[in-house]
Parts: structure tokens; sequence; C-alpha cells
């Protein structure tokens, strides 16, 4: 490296629990010339991902969007002029008006999730703008928000397994969690623990990357993991391995849970989930026995109607395993006794809103944006960090709302995406090597800073300057919006809240968040939960209506058997190796790797519709279908095919992906998705013929 290059330390801004630690070297032109992981870092540990490793190649890409534009087609076609920042902020605020004239301003509706993970570049002014012009609000609940609603039943906002205890653990349970290719840091824990001696389970329907290097498979259905929870839970009492000492100090509603595991079986609960009892036995021990054992759960099981009390479930299981009392051992999921550090709510400004927002639900989109009764109507739509036309449910009404001539739509992105390519007006953002931020973690216990490495590329601008600029557009005046990139990190960690300032920060790129936990949190106890206690019972879920002790609370569409006479397959649609939801799916290197979308089928059901391995295939049901290669092989089970998503739009021949079929429908706690609560059938396709980038119309550079 010569002299005058300079190395910027930055984060990854994806939505992955590993949030790495970035060190970007600049070179005296100031272009980024490489991009690697901190060393350093306990977690990045020195090494990116394969989405990740050639972020560089996204940055200066030829596909980029560096200006604005402006539609000059028709909705969804694809065709746009380039125009000045003047003109498309002109224009952008201009259809926001025309909205708020006609309906007011809660028909105009923001879109966004975790594109960035980031603080600063995430929702801190454009909530500020929504408020200020009324807009409605979004219940942002696409992705953990079920399981964080079981999890924090039982045990409230505590802190979990420190990842960087896991090493002590024996007993290692991924439990609809695929870390190797959704968490290859975590997963390099979880290996140092196997060199160790640990053995690990894996409890997934689907023979995942992970599943097929684990010690132990455990295939229960779709959507019954609490039913398989509570068979083991029964199975620890049977063979007298709960750990009744623990449970009575620490725990509230032991004796009601023994007396609601008695009401059925081992073999009762089996038959539910669909595992032999032999293996929900055999779980049951290797949890009590091979000490420490930690269960971390991943976001895959709890895509179904039940899924809150799955997890809720689920979490009960270390208390009667006695897990919590060793060091390594007890459950990992979301980290949220780590979430309060920063002081976000020093960044909001309600004083700007006057009267109730109205709150919409992303999953719900394809509803709000057709559905002819809402009143106000969705008359403008504002999108970043997010591309709904791929990923929201029911994609065929998704798509029929974008296309809506009456509805304005704006979009933040970096690239065409398939929701860019229905916007009236595009204004271009930057990458996380542009701008300034901060990212917390969904996986472990850092907060890191990203420095910007290099000045934006083209006319792109960072989503908070982007805010601002249509703030001032709007006649907003109010002194927030001037407040800078700069001011807004210092605010959120004002105080140096945990210990962590924004100049420690600066040094080192990264600090842990200490909250006092130690390394075996809570093994006397000690639960942020009402009673300070893991709650067997809980009655705040009573206050809800719900059974106040863990039960079955089962899927919707899977456990629907005249529904299934139609629909007979149940559908999962998990994330692929090297795409994070639709991020990188346009990716040079990614896409080669993963050229084609496909939908895993048993043999059995393959047979059974005279469908071979590689043949086309559509999938479908009443929402609608999509058509792709069929990958024939018992890495499915039976009655359960596996379309992997992430692809756009354009990569599936007719332009449908697996969200064409599924459902709208809102779990029973924290209205999530339940993406794999979804019934089908599959059929060979009337071309026969296998879909390919280009037959689609995709330009793969």
């Amino acid at each position: 490296m010569s002299a005058t290059a300079r190395v910027i330390r930055g984060a990854c801004p994806h939505d992955c629990p590993d949030t790495c630690a970035l060190l970007v070297a600049v070179d005296a032109a100031g272009r980024a010339t490489s991009i690697k992981g901190d060393a350093a870092h306990p977690i990045t540990a020195g090494f990116l991902c394969g989405k990740v490793s050639n972020y560089l190649e996204r940055v200066y890409s030829s596909e980029r969007l560096l200006h604005p534009l402006v539609r000059a087609g028709a909705k969804g076609e694809g065709r746009f002029r380039q125009a000045t920042w003047d003109e498309a902020l002109d224009l952008s605020a201009q259809g926001l008006q025309d909205a708020i004239a006609r309906h007011g301003g809660a028909s105009v509706v923001p879109y966004s999730y975790l594109g960035t993970q980031g603080l600063v570049q995430g929702d801190v002014m454009a909530n500020r703008l929504f408020d200020a012009i009324g807009g409605s609000t979004l219940v942002r609940t696409i992705c953990a928000s079920a399981g964080v609603a079981g999890t924090m039943a039982t045990n409230g906002a505590s802190p979990e397994v420190d990842p960087e205890e896991w090493v002590h653990a024996r007993t290692i349970v991924a439990w609809g969690w695929n870390p190797l290719s959704t968490a290859p840091h975590l997963w390099r824990l979880i290996l140092e623990a196997r060199r160790r001696g640990a053995r690990l389970i894996v409890v997934d329907p689907f023979r995942s990357r992970t599943a097929r290097v684990a010690d132990v498979h455990v295939r229960p259905l779709p959507g019954t993991d609490a039913a398989l929870a509570l068979g083991v839970m029964r199975g620890l009492l049977d063979a007298g391995l709960a750990d009744d000492e623990w449970c009575r100090a620490h725990t509230v509603g032991y004796d009601d849970l023994i007396e609601r595991l008695a009401d059925e079986s081992v073999e009762g609960h089996a038959a539910q989930c669909g595992v032999p009892a032999s293996e929900v036995r055999e779980l049951a021990r290797a949890l009590a026995q091979d000490q420490p054992s930690l269960i971390r759960l991943g976001v895959g099981a709890q895509r179904h109607a039940g899924a809150p009390i799955a997890y809720r479930t689920i979490a009960c299981i270390p208390a009667l395993a006695g897990s919590w009392r060793h060091r390594g051992g007890g459950l990992s999921y979301i980290p949220t006794g780590m979430f309060g550090v920063l002081r976000e709510e020093r960044l909001a400004r309600p004083h700007l809103r006057e009267g109730t927002a109205r709150s919409l639900n992303m999953s719900r989109i394809a509803e709000a944006l057709t559905d002819p009764a809402l009143d106000p109507p969705v008359a403008a739509l504002i999108v970043w960090n997010s591309n709904p036309a791929a990923i929201a449910p029911d994609q065929e009404r998704v798509l029929e709302g974008l296309r809506r001539e009456d509805l304005f739509t704006i979009v933040c992105e970096q690239f065409m995406t398939d929701t860019a390519a229905h916007a009236d007006v595009i204004l271009p953002a930057t990458t996380q090597l542009e701008h300034l931020d901060i990212v917390w973690s969904w996986g472990h216990h850092y907060l890191t800073l990203n420095e910007p490495a290099i000045a934006p590329v083209g006319e792109s601008r960072p989503n908070s300057e982007i805010f601002r600029l249509l703030a001032r557009r709007l006649g907003l005046t109010d002194a927030c919006f001037g407040e800078t990139d700069e001011e807004l990190l210092a605010m959120a960690l004002e105080g140096d809240p945990a210990g962590i300032s924004l100049a420690g920060l600066r040094e080192r790129g990264y600090a842990k968040i200490d909250r006092g936990q130690g390394t075996s949190p809570h093994a006397d106890g000690g639960f942020a939960t009402p009673s300070g206690k893991l709650e067997l019972r809980c009655e705040r879920l009573s206050e809800a209506g719900l059974d106040p002790l863990p039960f079955f609370d089962p899927p919707c569409e899977v456990a629907d058997e005249h529904l299934a006479e139609r629909y007979p397959l149940a559908l999962l649609t998990p994330k692929t190796h090297l795409f994070l939801n639709s991020t990188f799916a346009n990716g040079v290197r990614q896409h080669a790797a993963q050229p084609d979308p496909y939908v895993v089928i048993h043999p059995d059901d393959a047979a059974a519709r005279g469908i071979a391995d590689g043949m086309a295939v559509r999938v479908h049901n009443d929402r609608g279908g999509f058509t792709c290669r069929a990958s024939v092989s018992d890495d499915a089970r039976i009655g359960v095919p596996v379309a992997p998503m992430g692809w756009w739009n354009r990569d599936y021949e007719g332009g449908r992906s697996p969200q064409a079929t599924t459902p709208q429908r809102l779990t029973t706690l924290r209205d999530a998705p339940t993406f794999n609560d979804n019934r089908v059938e599959i059929s060979r396709a009337a071309s026969g013929s296998i879909p390919t980038s280009e037959r689609s119309g995709r330009h793969v550079p």
C-alpha cells in the first residue's frame, strides 16, 4: 500500500446478524481499492461472506443508478429519462402535495426496512418528514417480530447467551436456522465449539447446508415447532431429567406446566410434528445431559400463524433442561437485552405530528395498495431500503397496486430493482462506502461505526440527505431538518451509553455493549420480566386473550385439511446462499453462482406429478403462481417443497416469484408475516423449458 493510501473503518449495513467490521483501502485519487473484514473484530475475524466480499463491484457497478430519473413510459415498464436533482425534487414535492391536497397527509405512505441496518441512513429523517406532513406510519414486523414477541413472553428483554460464549457449549441446537448460509461468522463460533467437542443438532424441515453437516437433523412439519418443543419438555419429565431445583427457584408456573404436559404423551406430540418419538426423546436427553446445551433460534421457524407461541414455548425448554446454569448454555435469538443503547428516542421529533397517525402493516402492502375501501387511499408511496415488488406477500396484488396510474411513487435506490421500475421518480442513493452511519447487530453485542470512505459516486445522495431535500422542497422549516448526520450520530451516543463513546468508536471502529450480563447471565435467574423470573406461565399472554402456558398454536393454511385437498403441498421459501433477500441478486458473481431460481421437490411428490429433475414447473395456488426449475431431491420432506427466495422477478419466466403464492395473513401476536404457512400445488409448466436469465430479459453484465 502506498504512503498516500488510507484505510477507513466501516460496517456492513445489511440485514444479517453478523454485522461485520470493514476495512476499506482508498487510494490517493479517492477511489476504494479493496475491502476486507477487520481481523481484530471478535465476530468478523478478518473475513467477509460471499455476499459482501466483492462489495466494490456493487459500488462501481456500471448498472448503478447515479442520477435522478423520471418515468418516461407506463408504470412498471422500466423506461426513464435522466433528470436534474432540482427537477426530480420539484416533481417529487408536487406529487406528494397533490396527494395531500386530494386525500390528506395519511394518503402518503412509507415503505422501508433493513436494506441498511444503520441508524442514520434508516428511518430517522424519513420519520420526521412523515410526522410533519401527517403521513401514515408503517408497521415494520416483516422479519423477527413474531419470534421476539414469543421469546420475550418467556424471558423478557433479557441478555441471551453471548455468541462469544457459544464455544463453551457441548450441545448446540440450531432451530429454524441455517447459519452456514445466513450467518457465516456466527457459524465460525459453532465450528469452534464443535472442534472442542460439541454436537450440532439442526431442527429444520429442509436439509439445508447447515443440516447437511450436522450431527443430527430433526425434521418437523412446517409450523409444528411448538408441538416438538412440548414433546421435548414431556420427554425431560418422563426421563426424570427436568431441573426441578432451578425451575422452582427461578421460574413462574413450573407446577402449572407440569400439569399441562401431563395432557399429552411424547408420542402424541411426535405425531403432531411428524418427528419419530425416539428422536424427540433423544433431543430431550441431549439438552439435559450433554451440558452446556444451547438453543439458537433462527427466523425461519416463525413464518406461520402460531409462531409467537411456538417461540415462547421453545424458550421454555432451557429452563427444564437446566441449561441456564452453565456458561454457554441457555437460549440465543435476538439480543433484545442489548437494545436501547443507541438513544434513538432522542432523534424522534414527535412535536412535528398533529393528531394520531394511521398505521399500515408492511406485510399487507398489497391490500393497502388495492383495497378500494381504504380511506384515505394510498395516493403516494416513498420506498427506500426495501424492494416490496419482489419480497412482499401476495405479489400479484402488490404489482397491481404499484401499476396504478393514480399512485405517485418515489423510490430511493442504488439499482433498477423490480420496485424502482414502478417509480415515477427515482432518487439515487449512496452505498455504505459513501455515507456516515452507526450499525447495531441483531446477532451479537457490538456496535460498529461506518465512516464514509469515498465521495458519493455520480450524483447519489445519502438517504438522510434525500429526506432533508424533500422536506425543504415541501416547505418544512423546523430546525430538525437541518441536523447533519454528524449531529444525529452525536445525539444517539450522547452521554456515552453503556460506556460507548463516539470518540472510542472512531478510534477502534466498534465497541461491545456491556450491561453487566457476564458469562452466565441467568445462572441465578434475573430475567427482565415482571416477576424477575423466567415465565413458564405468562400472565401478559392472558391479558392478550391467549393461554398463559405453553401450547401448540397450529399454523393456518398448513393445518387446513380442506384446503389441502386442492393444494396438498406446504411451500417453504427460505433465504438463498448468496443473496440477502433480494439484495445482491443482481451481483455479477452472486448471480453467476446462482443463475436460475428453482424449487426442491421430494422424489415421491415429483413422481406423482410426472416431474423430472431439471424440468420447468409451475407452483401455484389461488393467489398466483411462479415458474422455475424443479430440483428433485429428498433434501425436501414429502409434501414440503422448498423454493429459495431472493431472485428478482425478472429472473422468473412470467415475472413472478414465490411471493406470488404467499399470504398476507398475520401472526397471532405482533402482526408478523406468515410466508411459510402457504399451501400450493406443483405441475409441469406448459412450455416444459427451463427459464434462464436471458429468457426472462435479465441482462447479467
